[in-house]
């Protein structure tokens, strides 16, 4: 049984404490796993982005160097994200708004999807961005992912830092930070964008750029 299916049920039968919100969505992503149309859910695609970040991504705070745990409900969120697709393997969810209280590991996460963006999405010259107001704030998830792969021996053997990015060689792609006052938002042909505090972002402008910029992947 994949861990989505098994958080819905927890979820639905109030073994694990949910709002009414988080019930209608488990129970819609049940219905969906169960009858599928245009989308299936695809467990082995799901479980290949989670085993990556599992056995790649290290701890880069704290305990640093140790394997990252994903909790439940981040394995059941990602299987979530990355699991349903069609007969193309295109995935239905290409934008993810997550509302989490302050010390859950949401940099964690984000920096490992990162990573996992840039080696594992099969994707050529993928283009993936840490964006916020500031740039010391985008700078965090960037900086976290950098620590993730200089303490991980298979990722530091292949993706190098530069001046201001980070470079994958196999697939010529490159993890950066980037601000909505930098004057590099323009002809950006963006892979996956990882957009640190939106509620302090006070321009949509910023946001609807970054989206528009992923239109051609």
């Amino acid at each position: 049984m994949s861990t989505l299916r098994a958080y819905c049920e927890k979820v639905l039968d109030g073994r694990i404490s949910a709002c009414s919100k988080l019930k209608t969505e488990c129970g819609k992503l049940l219905y969906d796993m169960e009858n599928p149309g245009r989308w299936h859910f695809d467990e082995d695609i799901a479980r290949r982005h989670i085993e990556f970040i599992s056995r790649f991504c290290k701890t880069p705070s704290g305990r640093i160097g140790t394997p990252l745990k994903l909790e439940e409900f981040q394995v059941a969120r990602l299987e979530a994200i990355f699991g349903f697709v069609d007969d193309s393997d295109l995935r239905r969810y290409n934008e993810v708004l997550i509302i989490e209280g302050r010390k859950n590991g949401k940099t964690t996460e984000s920096s490992a999807i990162m990573l996992d963006m840039l080696c594992n999405d099969r994707e050529g010259s993928p283009q993936i961005v840490s964006a916020a107001t500031q740039l010391d704030q985008a700078k965090l998830t960037f900086n976290a992912a950098h620590k993730m792969v200089r303490q991980s021996p298979q990722l530091s053997s292949h993706i190098r830092k530069r001046a201001a990015d980070l470079y994958f060689p196999q697939n010529m792609g490159t993890i950066r930070a980037l601000a909505s006052n930098t004057n590099a938002l323009d002809g950006l042909d963006l892979h996956c964008c990882v957009i640190d505090e939106l509620a302090a972002i006070k321009n949509r402008d910023l946001f609807d750029l970054l989206k528009q910029s992923m239109g051609a992947r």
